[in-house]
């Protein structure tokens, strides 16, 4: 029975990763296609973020967050400081 539960749960680990490298990859497209972005490599959440102060970024992080508030807190805080590990690990200073 061990053994079923470590392949379910190894399983279920790399269909999640995959669905949020998926999502981050989108949100990194719709930033760059819809928004306008010279950031490839910035999803719209850290954008929003970062960029809190601008009214128009401001209202997106506080929908964003709303939206994602079931499932985490801070979502726009997390992705932000996840887009610059991403960048520290990109340029080998992570």
């Amino acid at each position: 029975m061990r053994n079923y539960r470590d392949s379910y749960t190894t399983v279920r680990n790399s269909v999640l990763g995959y669905l949020i490298r998926s999502g981050d990859a989108f949100s990194q497209l719709v930033n760059v296609v819809i928004f306008f972005s010279q950031n490839p490599n910035e999803s719209i959440s850290g954008r929003s973020y970062r960029l809190q102060g601008n009214w128009f970024w401001g209202k997106m992080m506080v929908l964003i967050d709303w939206i994602f508030s079931p499932i985490q807190d801070d979502h726009c805080k997390k992705a932000y400081c996840n887009d610059l590990e991403r960048a520290k690990k990109l340029l080998g200073t992570a």
